[in-house]
């Protein structure tokens, strides 16, 4: 570990500790360190995964506000006032929502810009990426399973249940329920000219 990581670390060890008092008083310092757990894996940085747990915690709290955000998620049934407080002092990602039911241990929130996360339940050691929407539809919003990963644009509406195990790809849209084990993605991009015969081919009549 370089000077400078090691001095940002320092003062984020610091900084962060009012919010990690929080998660212990919350009772889900368990949740927590799978969520650190899992961030550390993904983010594949060797500088983090070499440091203590709370370490670990204060450099992802420090460094990004979309796990700030899964925070105050987690610790969500203390106090009006000490979340308000919480919240001023390490705001989150303003463009992600994060509302469901109840969520698993060890999310992964991979950038998280303009992510809507509305679900009944998400599983463990869940995967989102950017631009996605789990949300509602008038019947109601989905339940997604554990080890489930959805690409940066996809969209899972409605009152359907995904899997376990399921990947969602890039921009895919999924109405209704998928199988666990199950890969979903979206038509692949094509030239103009491609689509243009492709149309002409469907409306031709059969020979």
């Amino acid at each position: 570990m370089t000077d400078k990581t090691s001095l940002l670390t320092s003062a984020a060890a610091v900084w962060a500790y009012p919010l990690w008092k929080a998660v212990h008083r919350a009772g889900v310092a368990d949740d927590i360190a799978a969520d650190v757990a899992k961030w550390a894996e993904c983010l594949e940085v060797e500088a983090i995964s070499a440091l203590d747990p709370y370490r670990r915690f204060a450099y992802i709290a420090g460094a990004l506000p979309e796990f700030r955000t899964l925070v105050h998620y987690r610790i969500r049934h203390i106090g009006m006032v000490q979340r308000l407080v919480l919240k001023k002092l390490y705001p989150g990602l303003s463009t992600l929502t994060l509302e469901a039911g109840s969520i698993g241990p060890g999310l992964f929130i991979q950038h998280g810009l303009g992510s809507i996360i509305t679900a009944e339940h998400i599983g463990k050691n869940c995967w989102i990426n950017q631009h996605v929407s789990l949300g509602y539809t008038a019947k109601g919003r989905p339940v997604i399973g554990d080890n489930v990963r959805v690409g940066a644009g996809a969209a899972v509406l409605g009152p359907i249940t995904i899997g376990n195990d399921v990947t969602i790809g890039a921009n895919a849209t999924i109405l209704h329920d998928v199988a666990p084990g199950t890969v979903m993605v979206s038509p692949p991009a094509m030239t103009l000219e491609h689509a243009k015969a492709t149309r002409r081919a469907q409306l031709e009549p059969p020979a």
